[in-house]
């Protein structure tokens, strides 16, 4: 059996093929996923480890709030460095800041790459350094500059050009003087700026105070003794790691942090295996039906069903391994590509060769190959169901299995699971059991497909009937099997689906953006950073500058952090209550603007699905942890139901975000003009005063943020569509699959056509008409099952505007036409050369 098994695989190589490269794009994208991020974890971890290798011990502020990204940490006065140095075994100790900023170059356009953070450091001792010069040198004196050398190559920066930089204060400019490494790689996965100490912290408003300090030992003194004499002086407020362990600390910080880049993307590699399963399940259900007689006559020489089963799983098998091993080697290319696309979209990371863990590869040949045997499986059960006369004859059917009659209800048990665990994942079960619930239904709906076939294909065989012969035959074809079109359908629906909710998605939040800020804004200019795609911050110096400008009424700030209550982690904005009220209409559940104008330091407003959530209601006592260490008791004097996503879970006043949580720059501020003033002439003014002192953020006024808003959902929209097209490539090999089986097995029907007048051309067209019915009865039902989704899910998003996006939908219902003639091109032209009478002679 063993030799039927491997001479029958390599027999039938193209269906092999094309099977084997539905589940190798799957794993390809797994792989290449695996091979990306343990490279750039890789690249950090040398990165850290060569800039922290002349650091005995490192000194930073403790991190109350793990990971959290919108709130700085708190300085490190210049008393501890004093501390520091009084230590026993301390040769040398330094203080060094490494703060946000933005640099600009000579045009006013930003060094970053846009979706990667750009900061303000210091130049440290020759001994501390991290920084190496690659051209030029490190700065010395006030208004020089040093930038990190893969930003400048990228930014065209050279010695001897001005840039800008802004801080926590207005634009200051600097001289280049050198490009340099960091940790000895060109690119960190930021963009810096180096200086020298006293221009760092007058840059980032930590005048006096340090970011961290670096501590060198004296000889026969070891970094673990000195890190112990270090901890023993200092509060507990900050912590004290040896340099190794800082080293550590820093790349598992960015492992972390990245861990979400690793997660996202594989869930788009099982989406592709996912589909892939349908295609394995399909393809091997039409090879065991079409070698019935030849499963009859192992039976009729003595093959128990035993063994049947085994040759079809062991074909399941080699099918698995094969494409998991080209899904491999795929994945080796398909790094290099993903990183490309991450740069396109703005995020540059460091990725210095290629890093293949055994664990890519043991877990790649393992998924491939399980989801193989776990497709073929059900055909390979009907297999051992061919009875020994199938042998004699042509025709036989395989009979149905005693489970047959149950499908319908164990197709509704799926989909009732599918929705309860969707429910579940909305209730706060979690994403992981939301996707479960996603992929029961898809599973539920591919089950109930084949009685949808009939009326759908009917009804979307009206787009090719018209076309006469050719296209009523093609709509019968796509009846006359209507499991086998199902299946083919229901591998495309799944990518379309996904498609059609990323649509709903854009659409509706785009819409949502632009109700709250004509209900809600009362305003007349919106000012922010540049870079809206890392949100980056602007000084806070911005706001009460801008109130100064003649014609303003008032600029009043927005400020974002986070904080942790009890054991989860929360979203905080901070306002001015003074100003904010009358800029900004809000929703009140209980309270009103009055309770904003009177919000004192130990105050908080709360958003209505927190406080329902957690049984909050006013007078409530909530208990923060903030990024600056503290633990302020916060008292509930108002509930907010917010359309426009600006009030966070937990509201307070602007100066207690400064105060106790340590944010001290602004995500935006909102600017009024006073009555009567000139629109024009004030816009002017404000516009005039950001390019001269804070040229990193820019004013918009409604249209102008509503564009902006619109835009950067649709990119998002863009990557999800680029990353999803995997699972419709994957359902289009599944097409030409189904296509060419089929072809094979209408030899004698196509001769048949060809004998009686039927034209290469027309046999060609049936075919295409074929395969347009199929990817439109997947369209549709991919339409209708992204709608159903979108419409659910978005029930939990307050204030979201369900939108129809009628134009991507109609794009949609093109693309998957087009698709389908594209993937009917190989099959249909094999078609129409089929050989009369070999056709006919055929056995």
């Amino acid at each position: 059996m063993s030799k039927v098994v491997v001479r029958g695989f390599f027999s039938r190589k193209l269906r092999a093929f094309l099977t084997g490269t539905a589940i190798a794009l799957g794993v390809c994208l797994m792989a290449g996923t695996y091979v990306l991020t343990d490279t750039i974890d890789r690249s950090f971890a040398g990165i850290f480890g060569t800039a922290n290798a002349n650091n005995s011990v490192t000194v930073t502020p403790h991190e109350s709030i793990k990971h959290q990204q919108t709130t700085s940490l708190p300085s490190i006065p210049a008393a501890t460095l004093a501390r520091v140095r009084a230590v026993p075994g301390v040769t040398l100790a330094a203080g060094t800041i490494f703060g946000q900023g933005t640099i600009l170059d000579a045009n006013g356009k930003e060094l970053g790459s846009g979706g990667a953070p750009t900061f303000i450091a210091s130049v440290n001792p020759p001994q501390f350094s991290s920084f190496k010069p690659e051209t030029g040198r490190l700065p010395s004196a006030p208004g020089e500059v040093a930038v990190d050398a893969a930003s400048a190559k990228r930014k065209h920066v050279r010695l001897g050009d001005t840039l800008s930089i802004v801080g926590r204060g207005p634009v200051q400019r600097f001289h280049v003087v050198g490009l340099v490494l960091f940790g000895g790689s060109e690119s960190l996965g930021a963009t810096a700026a180096l200086v020298t100490l006293p221009e760092a912290q007058r840059l980032t408003g930590e005048i006096g105070a340090f970011d961290e300090i670096d501590v060198k030992a004296a000889p026969g003194v070891s970094d673990a003794t000195l890190r112990d004499r270090v901890r023993a002086v200092l509060p507990a407020s900050l912590d004290v790691r040896t340099g190794k362990q800082q080293a550590a600390k820093q790349t598992s910080d960015i492992k972390d942090n990245l861990g979400f880049l690793r997660t996202f993307l594989l869930v788009f590699a099982y989406v592709a295996l996912f589909v892939g399963g349908f295609i394995i399940f399909n393809t091997f259900s039409i090879t065991v039906a079409q070698r019935t007689r030849e499963f009859g006559l192992l039976r009729t020489l003595g093959a128990t069903r035993r063994q049947v089963l085994r040759s079809v799983v062991a074909e399941s098998l080699l099918l698995g391994l094969f494409g998991s091993l080209l899904g491999l080697a795929l994945g080796l290319a398909v790094a290099p590509g993903l990183k490309a696309l991450f740069n396109a979209f703005g995020a540059n990371l460091p990725a210095n060769g290629l890093v293949v863990e055994s664990r890519t590869i043991v877990v790649s040949l393992i998924v491939g190959t399980v989801i193989t045997l776990l497709s073929g499986l059900a055909p390979a059960i009907r297999a051992t169901r061919v009875p020994p006369i199938a042998a004699l004859r042509e025709g036989v059917e395989l009979p149905k299995g005693r489970l047959a009659r149950w499908a319908p209800a164990f197709a509704t048990l799926v989909l009732v699971g599918g929705g309860a665990a969707i429910a579940g994942g909305l209730a706060g079960g979690g994403l992981a059991l939301l996707g479960l619930g996603t992929l029961l239904v898809f599973l539920a709906v591919g089950l109930f497909s084949p009685r949808l076939v009939p009326p759908l294909a009917r009804v979307v065989g009206r787009a090719v009937q018209w076309r006469g012969f050719s296209g009523r035959l093609a709509t019968e074809n796509a009846v006359r099997q209507p499991g086998r079109t199902a299946t083919t359908a229901a591998a495309l629906m799944i990518g379309l689906a996904l498609v059609t909710f990323v649509s709903f998605l854009a659409s509706g939040f785009t819409a949502s953006i632009d109700r709250a800020v004509d209900k809600q804004f009362a305003g007349d200019l919106i000012v922010e950073s540049r870079n809206t795609n890392n949100q980056q911050p602007i000084p806070a110096a911005v706001a009460p500058t801008l109130a100064r400008v003649p014609g303003v009424r008032v600029a009043t700030p927005v400020a974002f952090s986070t904080g942790k209550v009890g054991r989860d982690d929360v979203q905080v904005t901070g306002f001015d209550p003074r100003s904010f009220p009358g800029i900004y209409t809000v929703d009140w559940v209980k309270g009103s603007d009055a309770v904003l104008r009177s919000l004192g330091p130990s105050d908080v407003v709360l958003k209505k699905s927190y406080a329902s959530d957690h049984h909050l209601g006013i007078g409530s006592r909530l208990r923060v942890l903030t990024p600056s260490g503290r633990r302020p008791v916060l008292t509930v004097r108002g509930i907010v139901k917010d359309n426009g996503q600006l009030f966070a879970a937990l509201t307070v006043a602007r100066d207690t975000l400064r105060t106790q949580f340590g944010q001290r720059d602004d995500a935006f501020d909102f600017v009024a003009y006073r009555p009567g003033a000139s629109p024009a002439a004030v816009r002017g003014d404000v516009d005039r005063l950001l390019r001269r002192a804070f040229p990193s953020a820019e004013s918009k006024n409604r249209t102008q943020f509503k564009d902006q808003q619109a835009q950067q959902f649709n990119q998002a929209a863009l990557f999800l569509y680029v990353l999803l097209s995997l699972a419709v490539i994957v359902s289009l090999f599944g097409l030409v699959n189904t296509l060419a089986l089929s072809i094979f097995e209408r030899r004698r029907e196509l001769g048949m056509l060809r004998a009686i007048g039927t034209a290469r051309s027309q046999v060609r067209q049936m075919i295409r008409y074929e395969a347009i019915i199929t990817a439109l009865i997947g369209a549709v039902l991919g339409l209708v099952l992204g709608t159903v989704f979108a419409r659910v899910i978005t029930t939990q998003f307050d204030g979201y505007v369900f939108t129809w996006p009628f134009g991507r939908l109609v794009g949609i219902a093109i693309l998957a036409g087009v698709a389908g003639i594209a993937a009917a091109a190989l099959p249909a032209r094999r078609a129409a050369k089929t050989d009369v009478l070999e056709a006919l002679a055929y056995e």
